[in-house]
């Protein structure tokens, strides 16, 4: 059993030990591993997206000077000594600032010279010194130490010893300036701070951004793409976000198409969707003007806003600008193409010929492919519920699952990612039962979600898959059943009823209205969850063929919000075996669980209705945009009657 700490920190462990988590891997060779680049390919390509748009600001705004440390002639012979004043502080005379700036100084180029770290024991003294005296210095004097700090050698965490302390009290004296300091010197300390590799944990930015934030709707073209970019750093909406859209509709024009990826970038990070439909607009079709051009890490930061931001208004114009990007495909990298897969994922807008394209992109390029894309590029399949003329995602799915066998560190360092491609296999139609015997187990349950179980649907849906889908042949572990009544509790949505207490959802007056016209025509539905790991419940009714007429379902069929799949034995009890009853199982198709303008249902709401009729029920669909059509209560009974003669028959 892997150690508890390391199963907390998913830091890696020994390929022996992982066995217990992915039984199917032990007749592969688990010291290969296909992914010894991808594993930190994340980091990296999130340290080139800050390091891009730092880049932006350095080339782009003139008029607030960036931080610039000192540079140190590595091909100098003259090394830097150590004065004595740093070994032994004691000869440090106490009234004079400028000598321990200036032995500071002398220290940082020590430590860079000789690549040595100032958590070395015989600097203790002299950093406890310095850490005392630190507020007596002036802004100067603090911007030459913070300089200096700069070229201190790379350490192995910004808590290593007397580095953690030094960064820590000259962010404090920073952070007791704030209010006296303008704007342009707040923004100018702070790019000091993300220079440093701080600015996420640093007070002072904080701070700083909170003060910055009150003067947004004056701020200027230059400093609010230079406030956008420290936002995005500390990922965290500690200015009101409102002010800068309201702002950056108006200065839009005047950016450069990377200045507008800053600006992206910037809302995405702290999570603030943009909600102004002509800004999207303006953003969608300054992409499309530069499409030919774009750097990837620019084209990715606008489509992760556009995706997280657009609503159905915006659906053609995004499908006008995938139709641009079709000839980029081959250009931009493949992070940046599964990002132009997803982009209309959110609002279920499918280009046919785009992803086709991107299949192909990833076929060629599987050996460089990071499980997360792997992930990502299997929703982007299973929502769209997309089948390519040529077979491509038949062979792309089957060239995963081979990848993820062999890739068992991947798999355990990042379980949640592992456990949702699963789920998202199965969605595309292909499954391998000893993957997801490894995700059911339970070690590999706590390991991946703890004590919040309740983040974990795609376990619920696998579960529910084996017991449905795979009844006859599977063999591996399933979820034990207090694992299940905990998810059906906590997963499956409320049952709707009329009640002035509490305000119903545009999907609850629907179903509440499907079954009003059916109790008008049968007298007999019931709302169940005939399969929990779908939220919304299900109008169930029974209807005998022989007698044309429905029976009520049986006084012992299980309690919704148990988790327990309803089989034709649980709603019919003794009379399940009655070959002229059928149970009809009246399910709603919202806008989300249709391909828009495909006319076919998503993945996800295929596998409920294959899954209806796996368990003998007939599935009975309702699209929402179908019944909001009907005017009244005559012609929502007459189109239930036709619907119901039609599947009881």
């Amino acid at each position: 059993m892997l150690p508890t700490k390391l199963l907390q920190t998913f830091r890696l462990v020994r390929p022996e030990n992982l066995l217990q988590f992915l039984p199917v891997v032990s007749s592969i060779n688990t010291q290969r591993n296909i992914f010894s680049f991808a594993t930190l390919q994340s980091k990296v390509f999130h340290d080139n997206e800050n390091n891009h748009a730092h880049q932006v600001l350095v080339n782009t705004i003139k008029s607030f000077p960036i931080f610039q440390p000192i540079t140190v002639n590595s091909s100098s012979s003259l090394k830097q000594s150590l004065p004595q004043s740093v070994i032994d502080p004691l000869d440090y005379i106490g009234n004079n600032v400028n000598n321990l700036v200036e032995d500071f100084k002398s220290l940082m180029l020590y430590c860079h010279q000789n690549e040595e770290c100032v958590s070395n024991d015989k600097f203790d003294k002299f950093v406890q010194l310095f850490c005392t005296e630190c507020h007596k210095f002036t802004d100067e004097q603090l911007i030459d130490c913070l300089s200096y700090l700069r070229i201190h050698p790379p350490t192995v965490s910004t808590r290593t010893k007397n580095y953690c302390e030094i960064w820590n009290e000259l962010d404090k004296v920073c952070l007791n300036r704030v209010e006296r300091w303008s704007m342009k010197e707040l923004l100018h300390i702070s790019d000091a701070w993300y220079q440093l590799g701080v600015a996420r944990i640093s007070k002072f930015v904080l701070i700083a951004l909170r003060k910055i934030g009150r003067k947004v709707p004056k701020m200027s073209r230059d400093e609010m793409i230079h406030s956008m970019f420290f936002c995005n750093i500390v990922r965290r909406p500690v200015i009101e976000m409102f002010d800068y859209e309201v702002n950056f509709f108006k200065l839009i024009d005047g950016m450069s198409i990377d200045e507008i990826g800053v600006m992206s970038m910037g809302f995405f990070k702290t999570q603030t969707p943009i909600r102004n439909p002509e800004l999207l607009n303006k953003i969608i079709q300054r992409t499309m003007e530069s499409a030919g051009t774009i750097k990837d890490i620019t084209l990715v930061a606008i489509l992760k806003i556009l995706r997280y931001s657009s609503k159905l208004p915006q659906a053609d114009l995004l499908t006008e600008l995938l139709d641009t990007l079709v000839p980029q495909i081959e250009r931009i990298s493949l992070l940046s193409c599964l990002h132009v897969a997803l982009l209309g994922s959110d609002i279920q807008t499918c280009h046919e010929e785009v992803v086709e394209l991107i299949l192909k992109r990833f076929l060629r390029e599987m050996d460089s492919t990071r499980l997360k894309d792997m992930e990502r590029i299997c929703h982007v399949i299973s929502l769209f519920n997309f089948k390519s003329p040529n077979g491509l995602e038949k062979e792309l799915c089957e060239k995963i699952m081979d990848r993820v066998k062999g890739n068992v560190e991947e798999c355990v360092r990042y379980p949640r990612c592992f456990s949702n491609l699963v789920h998202f296999l199965t969605l595309c139609g292909f499954h391998d039962e000893e993957l997801i015997s490894s995700v059911l187990d339970v070690k590999f349950i706590k390991h991946a979600y703890d004590t919040n179980i309740r983040l974990g649907r795609e376990i619920f849906c696998l579960d529910a898959f084996v017991k449905i889908n795979l009844k006859d042949t599977y063999k591996g572990n399933q979820l034990p059943d207090k694992y299940r009544k905990t998810m059906g509790r906590l997963m499956t949505h409320y049952i709707p009823e009329r009640n002035p207490k509490f305000k119903l959802s545009t999907t609850d007056r629907i179903l509440l209205e499907i079954k009003e016209a059916t109790d008008s025509l049968m007298r007999t539905s019931t709302f169940k969850h005939v399969l929990p790991h779908f939220e919304r419940p299900d109008v169930v009714l029974c209807f005998d063929t022989m007698k044309k007429k429905a029976i009520p379902i049986s006084p012992e069929c299980p309690e919704n919000y148990q988790g327990a799949i309803l089989t034709r034995q649980d709603i019919l009890g003794d009379l399940a075996n009655d070959a002229n009853i059928v149970t009809v199982a009246i399910a709603v198709g919202g806008w989300n669980n249709a391909v828009r303008d495909k006319n076919r249902p998503t993945g996800s709401f295929q596998m409920k209705i294959k899954q209806l009729e796996l368990l003998g029920h007939k599935p009975c669909l309702i699209y929402w945009h179908e019944w909001r059509l009907l005017e009244n209560h005559k012609d929502r009974k007459d189109y239930m009657k036709r619907k119901l003669s039609a599947v009881c028959c």
